[in-house]
């Protein structure tokens, strides 16, 4: 009789202590969903891989400013410069996935894994959602060259060959489209004057002949006559500047789609992925951002989430494989 009540009694604690750690267990596993949940609870870094003062940098900023209200944290912006992108974008490649760091880019990550320049691609991150649109690369020169069109251009470097520069940073976007160019017709050298800011500098002292730079980096100078646009590189006219015509409209095939994005290190939580898609999508609905980028590069706000953004990407990286031959 006693045994049995003993064992009974065991029995029961040995249930007891089962339950306990049951319950235990689901106390840590639902505290792990609950932290996904409070994401964000310290600042957030944004990467951008480029120098202050392009359209890169201007973008990112643009966001982290709104992003702040929307997230309810600091979300900052980072310059990582070096080789065409890719010392930015490794850094948040092998940064931890807890959504504390952002990379804001555009396709010259696909242009740095073409070229060999980065070992990794747009599927080795997150992708969490498309920010933006360049309305157009704009292709630039000096009012002193005497050019009005590309028609200008291309005909005087075919009577002159070797004699026009044109600037481009090695491997990224504005390398394809100088290659655009050279396959157009146009006799020119292709030349390294560094990023957005440095061309214009280097235009100016009349250092390059031609760059191809974001309206936004060049607005003033055009605004002054010191600089004259040539031409754009999206295939329609820009509501920004719509007396810039497209080269594409032109009879050249020079274009590129420059889409910036937001993108996270492989592993990141989706709730965490989601949540700041959800912000990003707030922030490109808001009339004060959109004015403000307007106002500063004649963008209009583009909001695409990550499936639909991923596939603009995807083609666009199958598109350029015809350029890869160059950067061998």
């Amino acid at each position: 009789m006693k045994k049995a009540l003993v064992l009974m009694l065991v029995c029961i604690l040995m249930t007891v202590a089962f339950t306990g750690c049951a319950q235990e267990t689901g106390t840590s596993e639902g505290q792990e969903t609950s932290d996904y949940s409070k994401w964000p609870q310290k600042t957030i870094q944004i990467i951008a891989p480029y120098n202050p003062g392009g359209d890169t940098d201007f973008n990112a900023r643009a966001y982290a400013q709104f992003l702040t209200e929307e997230l309810g944290q600091p979300v900052v912006v980072s310059n990582v410069n070096g080789s065409g992108g890719v010392v930015g974008s490794r850094t948040v490649k092998e940064a931890n996935p807890d959504g504390y760091t952002v990379l804001f880019m555009h396709p010259a990550l696909l242009i740095n894994e073409l070229a060999g320049t980065a070992d990794y691609g747009i599927e080795d991150f997150e992708y969490v959602a498309t920010s933006g649109v360049v309305p157009g690369e704009t292709i630039t020169v000096h009012k002193n060259s005497g050019f009005k069109n590309l028609e200008d251009l291309i005909k005087y470097s075919q009577e002159h060959p070797g004699k026009i520069n044109v600037s481009a940073d090695m491997a990224t976007m504005t390398h394809i489209m100088a290659l655009q160019l050279q396959e157009a017709g146009a006799n020119i050298n292709i030349v390294s004057a560094g990023g957005a800011s440095d061309r214009v500098a280097a235009l100016l002292g009349g250092h390059i002949d031609v760059i191809i730079n974001s309206y936004g980096t060049i607005a003033d100078y055009l605004e002054t006559g010191d600089f004259v646009a040539l031409g754009q590189t999206n295939l329609e006219r820009s509501k920004g500047f719509p007396d810039i015509a497209p080269a594409k409209e032109q009879g050249y095939d020079v274009y590129f789609e420059k889409y910036y994005f937001f993108a996270m290190p492989k592993g990141t939580p989706q709730e965490i992925i989601n949540r700041f898609s959800e912000a990003v999508k707030n922030v490109s609905e808001n009339p004060e951002y959109a004015d403000m980028i307007f106002k500063s590069y004649r963008q209009t706000p583009l909001y695409k989430p990550a499936k639909e953004g991923l596939e603009d990407i995807l083609r666009i990286k199958e598109d350029i494989q015809i350029f890869k031959e160059h950067f061998m």
